[in-house]
Protein backbone atom coordinates (compact mmCIF):
# COMPACT_ATOMS: atom_id res chain seq x y z
CA UNK A 1 0.00 0.00 0.00
CA UNK A 2 2.65 2.05 0.84
CA UNK A 3 4.00 1.69 -2.14
CA UNK A 4 0.92 2.63 -4.22
CA UNK A 5 1.33 6.01 -2.31
CA UNK A 6 4.77 6.28 -3.55
CA UNK A 7 4.25 5.88 -7.13
CA UNK A 8 1.05 8.28 -6.64
CA UNK A 9 3.67 10.75 -5.37
CA UNK A 10 5.45 9.97 -8.31
CA UNK A 11 3.52 11.09 -10.50
CA UNK A 12 2.07 14.16 -8.91
CA UNK A 13 5.57 15.36 -9.08
CA UNK A 14 5.90 14.61 -12.65
CA UNK A 15 3.10 16.35 -13.34
CA UNK A 16 4.44 19.63 -11.17
CA UNK A 17 7.59 19.45 -12.74
CA UNK A 18 6.04 19.76 -16.39
CA UNK A 19 3.87 21.74 -15.67
CA UNK A 20 6.41 24.31 -14.08
CA UNK A 21 8.58 24.27 -17.48
CA UNK A 22 8.14 26.22 -20.76
CA UNK A 23 8.78 23.65 -23.18
CA UNK A 24 7.19 20.53 -20.99
CA UNK A 25 4.03 22.31 -20.39
CA UNK A 26 3.24 21.75 -23.81
CA UNK A 27 3.21 18.06 -23.29
CA UNK A 28 0.04 18.68 -20.43
CA UNK A 29 -3.38 19.55 -21.60
CA UNK A 30 -4.90 21.88 -23.20
CA UNK A 31 -1.94 21.77 -25.84
CA UNK A 32 -1.94 17.75 -25.47
CA UNK A 33 -4.71 14.77 -24.99
CA UNK A 34 -4.40 13.50 -21.23
CA UNK A 35 -3.87 10.19 -22.41
CA UNK A 36 -0.28 10.96 -23.52
CA UNK A 37 0.67 11.93 -19.67
CA UNK A 38 -1.36 8.77 -18.52
CA UNK A 39 0.49 6.87 -20.68
CA UNK A 40 3.91 8.29 -20.11
CA UNK A 41 3.67 8.10 -16.64
CA UNK A 42 2.29 4.11 -16.84
CA UNK A 43 5.28 3.33 -19.14
CA UNK A 44 8.08 5.03 -16.58
CA UNK A 45 5.94 4.94 -13.43
CA UNK A 46 3.82 2.35 -13.11
CA UNK A 47 4.39 -0.48 -15.67
CA UNK A 48 7.08 -1.93 -13.04
CA UNK A 49 4.44 -2.05 -10.09
CA UNK A 50 1.58 -3.07 -11.99
CA UNK A 51 3.34 -6.26 -13.37
CA UNK A 52 4.84 -7.31 -10.39
CA UNK A 53 1.38 -7.35 -8.81
CA UNK A 54 -0.05 -9.28 -11.66
CA UNK A 55 2.87 -11.80 -11.52
CA UNK A 56 2.24 -12.29 -7.46
CA UNK A 57 -1.51 -12.58 -8.38
CA UNK A 58 -0.84 -15.20 -11.17
CA UNK A 59 1.52 -16.77 -8.48
CA UNK A 60 -1.04 -17.27 -5.82
CA UNK A 61 -3.67 -18.52 -8.29
CA UNK A 62 -1.20 -21.21 -9.28
CA UNK A 63 -0.25 -22.56 -5.79
CA UNK A 64 -3.56 -22.27 -4.50
CA UNK A 65 -5.04 -24.23 -7.56
CA UNK A 66 -1.98 -26.91 -7.32
CA UNK A 67 -2.49 -27.34 -4.20
CA UNK A 68 -5.97 -28.25 -4.18
CA UNK A 69 -5.34 -30.20 -6.87
CA UNK A 70 -3.09 -32.35 -4.74
CA UNK A 71 -5.39 -32.33 -1.48
CA UNK A 72 -3.67 -29.90 0.62
CA UNK A 73 -0.77 -31.52 0.58
CA UNK A 74 1.95 -29.16 -1.13
CA UNK A 75 1.73 -25.88 0.90
CA UNK A 76 0.83 -24.92 3.90
CA UNK A 77 -1.50 -21.71 4.78
CA UNK A 78 0.83 -19.26 5.18
CA UNK A 79 2.83 -20.14 1.85
CA UNK A 80 -0.69 -19.05 0.02
CA UNK A 81 0.65 -15.36 1.02
CA UNK A 82 4.64 -15.72 1.56
CA UNK A 83 5.33 -16.59 -1.73
CA UNK A 84 3.43 -14.26 -3.60
CA UNK A 85 4.52 -11.08 -1.52
CA UNK A 86 8.06 -12.57 -1.78
CA UNK A 87 7.29 -12.76 -6.13
CA UNK A 88 6.63 -9.31 -5.42
CA UNK A 89 9.66 -8.16 -4.96
CA UNK A 90 11.43 -9.57 -7.95
CA UNK A 91 11.29 -8.27 -11.42
CA UNK A 92 9.38 -9.86 -14.29
CA UNK A 93 10.88 -12.70 -15.96
CA UNK A 94 12.42 -13.78 -12.90
CA UNK A 95 9.28 -13.68 -10.16
CA UNK A 96 8.49 -17.18 -11.69
CA UNK A 97 11.51 -18.67 -10.92
CA UNK A 98 10.79 -18.16 -7.17
CA UNK A 99 8.25 -21.08 -7.84
CA UNK A 100 10.17 -23.28 -10.08
CA UNK A 101 13.36 -23.20 -7.72
CA UNK A 102 10.95 -23.87 -4.82
CA UNK A 103 9.21 -26.64 -6.66
CA UNK A 104 12.55 -28.07 -7.33
CA UNK A 105 14.31 -28.10 -4.03
CA UNK A 106 11.09 -29.87 -2.83
CA UNK A 107 11.44 -32.29 -5.38
CA UNK A 108 15.22 -32.89 -4.66
CA UNK A 109 14.31 -33.42 -1.22
CA UNK A 110 11.44 -36.22 -1.71
CA UNK A 111 13.97 -38.17 -3.49
CA UNK A 112 16.81 -37.74 -0.88
CA UNK A 113 14.03 -38.43 2.14
CA UNK A 114 13.07 -41.37 -0.37
CA UNK A 115 16.82 -42.79 -0.97
CA UNK A 116 17.54 -41.93 2.77
CA UNK A 117 14.45 -43.12 5.00
CA UNK A 118 12.30 -45.42 2.12
CA UNK A 119 9.75 -43.31 3.14
CA UNK A 120 7.02 -42.54 0.34
CA UNK A 121 6.22 -39.67 -2.08
CA UNK A 122 2.86 -38.57 -0.05
CA UNK A 123 5.07 -37.18 2.51
CA UNK A 124 4.56 -33.58 2.98
CA UNK A 125 7.92 -31.52 2.88
CA UNK A 126 7.82 -27.81 3.05
CA UNK A 127 9.54 -24.66 2.22
CA UNK A 128 7.68 -22.26 4.56
CA UNK A 129 10.99 -21.49 6.43
CA UNK A 130 12.90 -21.37 3.71
CA UNK A 131 11.58 -19.11 0.68
CA UNK A 132 12.94 -16.20 1.88
CA UNK A 133 16.35 -17.43 1.02
CA UNK A 134 15.30 -18.49 -2.15
CA UNK A 135 13.89 -14.79 -2.78
CA UNK A 136 17.08 -13.29 -1.30
CA UNK A 137 18.94 -15.44 -3.61
CA UNK A 138 16.90 -14.54 -6.81
CA UNK A 139 17.17 -11.10 -6.04
CA UNK A 140 20.39 -10.97 -5.45
CA UNK A 141 20.87 -12.76 -9.15
CA UNK A 142 18.29 -9.83 -10.66
CA UNK A 143 21.29 -7.33 -9.35
CA UNK A 144 23.89 -9.20 -10.62
CA UNK A 145 22.42 -9.75 -14.27
CA UNK A 146 20.32 -6.46 -14.36
CA UNK A 147 19.05 -6.54 -18.46
CA UNK A 148 21.82 -8.86 -19.41
CA UNK A 149 19.30 -11.69 -19.11
CA UNK A 150 19.40 -12.57 -22.55
CA UNK A 151 16.54 -14.91 -23.64
CA UNK A 152 14.30 -13.32 -20.72
CA UNK A 153 14.83 -10.22 -22.08
CA UNK A 154 12.02 -10.83 -24.55
CA UNK A 155 9.43 -11.39 -22.14
CA UNK A 156 9.63 -8.44 -20.14
CA UNK A 157 6.46 -6.12 -21.12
Amino acid sequence: MLALFYIIYLEYVQYIVWASHPISRNLLPPNQSIFYFISYTYHHIYKDFVWRLLGAFWVFLLIYFLNKMFKETLFYEEEYYIIPILTSFIDFPLNFFLIIFGFAIIFFLHILNKLKRKSDFFEKISLKDNWVFIAIFLIIINMIAKNKLGILELFKP
